[in-house]
């Protein structure tokens, strides 16, 4: 059986910390990625997927309380800190019903990236 190599993760400048108000997330395209940083405090930021696991919305458009942003077209919400999705369509309610009778494994969390900040600069490793 032949394993896989893991690939050496790549650091990517992304904006300053500035650029993100405190309690605000924001949409970044990176490469072929989306990706939305949430500044959770003056010096806390994270990453997550940049689209909803339910039907690609945009995440960094979201509205953001705490650490849990949430879907701005269904309502799902996601803790930005793990990606881990916390709650699952909630609007309208005829989709909150018909989300309800997918099967729990074909819901999913959004991938987390580490975020790094140095010298006001915001950078994910990708």
């Amino acid at each position: 059986m032949q394993r896989k190599e893991n690939a050496v993760p790549e650091i990517v400048d992304i904006c300053r910390l500035d650029d993100i108000p405190t309690g605000q997330i924001r949409q970044f395209k990176v490469g072929q990625k989306e990706i939305a940083i949430a500044r959770t405090g003056p010096s806390d930021c994270y990453a997550i997927g940049g689209r909803c696991t339910h039907r690609g919305a945009p995440l960094g458009q979201g509205k953001l309380e705490g650490t849990v942003v949430t879907c701005p077209w269904h309502g799902s919400q996601y803790d930005v800190t793990t990606g881990k999705l916390l709650r699952w369509v909630q609007q309208p309610r005829w989709m909150k019903v018909l989300a309800g009778l997918m099967p729990p494994f074909l819901r999913h969390d959004a991938p987390a990236y580490q975020v790094r900040i140095a010298d006001g600069q915001v950078s994910v490793e990708i």
